[in-house]
């Protein structure tokens, strides 16, 4: 027991993150099942702690008693300090062996720095001495420094973490705890509406999550309606009302219930007893992160619609048998003030119909092959992950395209894949060759512009470096240079600014504010620059070469592509 590795995983982030960490606990299981994995997490969110499986302690930061002494003119800030310290010790005069800094914000930052001289080994980022950011490996530099930036992200936050974990998501045992009382009661009732309801082949259950987080990200009241009347139509699914112990979602049930004489089922678990129901469904329909990402855990096929701000390409489902439904992304912002303030974002909700979620809900059942002769609303994207080198990456499967967008996040993907695990996923490129031919030549040659552009200014960079004394003249021209340089980060092409972005990061990261006794790792990471530059390079020629194969044997029309406009194609 002594010899076990004692993994501590700090994550001070909502209900989603803390489910969407299990993936990550379940693979260092499977790597190392006698692991201990003990958990930082904040009190508010204990409950969706206290639902995984395979922790061995959960240490929780009251944060609402820290700003209460903080903000309270009564007390003096050093009680919050205090009650701070004291709740931080709790863990930082322990020995671990691994502290993942997994919420990656500042404050889990600088508790994963106060704990180094305890630490073996860190994962993610922390601060050194000098307050410099210290990268684990270059996936921790991925995920603070680039994904972060990044509206349509080439990579899933579930598998970044895993590959800064250094492991990979196989076969899951339970990763939620269950309630044996619980599981028996559910599975009851639900065997009970299967006998009642089975006429001449089985029915289907499908649970129906009513409410988000807020009501922008809620399925409008008519189109739930609209809704369970159609599943009511259809003899072999039967519809159940899934609600969070609130009064909020009972009046909301209620009122839906109203409109079918009262008829309907209706179940409202909280995070302990929710298992046990999501294992009796068919298929979910939710609107809510959190329980998408319960059910991506439990294996069980969803129809998730992303709205609002939700993270689509972050913390969409990762679950092959599942699908999202999202407005068309162009349309989309992912940042919650620009949603909460804009009334064209808000509504963006309505554009999803009934008559959408019950074809993909026939699509994850199994009983359409496709969305090929389905009649999508205007204005919508479906999505479906699928696997491939990197782990799990979302893939258009019906409705609005954005060519630029999606050769751009995919075409990223493949750098990313290229240049930190040395391989190419000819998937990614079949998948782009699909599209508008005219369009990706444009898009290289647009790319293959932009990076002639940045080799002229890098070796200009490296040359001012060289040149760099003590004369101010020659200072100056080494941070035009530089200057120039990262600008490329404000590129509006991913593929374009990634390694930009990196050797920005980098460059901040460095011990000394001091360009001259910095002169020498400027220059490694200049040329490091250069090697991801090379990388584009080779990436664009493999997608080059696939595209020339395909369109020998088979020729598209396509439209002059405005570059200012993003163009928007359907499927």
């Amino acid at each position: 027991m002594e010899n076990r590795k004692k993994y501590l995983i700090i994550n001070l982030k909502r209900n989603g993150d803390i489910f969407n960490m299990a993936h990550t606990i379940q693979a260092i299981k499977n790597d190392d099942n006698d692991a201990s994995i003990q958990l930082v997490v904040l009190k508010e969110f204990e409950k969706a702690a206290q639902a995984l499986s395979g922790i061995d302690h959960i240490y929780t930061l009251d944060r609402q008693k820290i700003l209460t002494f903080k903000k309270n003119n009564i007390f003096s800030d050093g009680m919050a300090l205090n009650h701070f310290e004291e709740e931080i010790n709790q863990f930082a005069i322990k020995k671990w062996d691994f502290v993942f800094n997994y919420s990656n914000d500042r404050v889990s930052t600088h508790i994963s720095s106060y704990l180094s001289k305890n630490t073996s080994k860190h994962i993610g980022i922390r601060f050194n001495e000098t307050c410099n950011i210290e990268y684990s490996n270059e996936w921790a530099l991925l995920f603070n420094d680039i994904i972060s930036d990044l509206n349509f992200s080439p990579l899933s936050f579930r598998d970044n973490y895993n590959w800064m974990a250094n492991v990979k998501s196989g076969k899951m045992e339970m990763p939620l705890k269950t309630k044996e009382e619980y599981n028996k009661t559910a599975h009851l009732n639900f065997s009970e509406i299967r006998r009642i309801e089975s006429g001449e082949g089985e029915v289907k259950i499908i649970g129906i999550q009513v409410s988000a987080s807020h009501q922008y990200k809620t399925i409008p009241y008519s189109e739930i309606i609209a809704l369970i009347d159609e599943m009511y139509m259809t003899p072999d699914i039967f519809p159940i009302l899934l609600g969070a112990p609130t009064d909020s979602d009972r009046t909301l049930i209620s009122k839906i219930n109203g409109e079918f004489n009262n008829s309907l089922v209706s179940i409202e678990a909280d995070f302990h007893a929710l298992s046990s129901v999501m294992l009796n469904l068919d298929a979910l329909i939710t609107p809510d992160t959190s329980i998408k990402h319960v059910a991506d855990l439990l294996e069980i096929p969803t129809v998730e619609l992303s709205l609002g701000e939700s993270p689509l390409f972050k913390q969409g489902t990762v679950n092959t048998k599942s699908v999202i439904i999202t407005p068309s992304v162009k349309n989309r912002s992912f940042k919650k003030k620009e949603v909460e303030s804009t009334r064209e974002y808000k509504d963006l909700n309505n554009l999803i119909k009934g008559s959408d979620i019950m074809t993909a809900i026939y699509y994850v059942l199994g009983e359409r092959d496709s969305f090929e002769k389905a009649t999508l609303s205007t204005g919508l994207s479906v999505y479906q992950p699928v696997n491939d080198e990197l782990g799990t990456r979302l893939t258009l499967i019906a409705g609005e395209r954005v060519d630029a967008i999606e050769t751009d996040r995919l075409i990223t993907r493949s750098l990313i894949c290229k240049k930190l695990i040395n391989k190419e996923d000819t998937g990614i490129y079949d998948e782009v060759s699909t599209f508008s031919s005219k369009f990706v030549t444009e898009w290289i040659n647009t790319q293959r512009d932009i990076i002639t552009e940045t080799s002229k200014d890098l070796l200009g960079t490296l040359r001012a470096i060289i040149q760099i004394d003590s004369n101010e003249k020659s200072v100056r021209s080494f941070l035009g240079n530089l200057t120039k340089l990262c600008a490329y980060c404000d590129s509006p092409w991913q593929f374009a600014k990634l390694p930009s972005l990196r050797f920005r990061a980098r460059l901040e990261a460095l011990n000394t504010s001091n360009i001259q006794a910095s002169a020498k790792e400027v220059e490694g990471l200049l040329y490091e620059y250069k090697a991801d530059i090379q990388h584009q390079v080779d990436v664009l020629k493999s997608l080059q070469h696939v595209l020339r194969e395909r369109t020998q044997t088979s020729s598209k029309s396509a439209t002059k592509v405005n570059y200012n406009e993003p163009r928007a194609g359907r499927i």
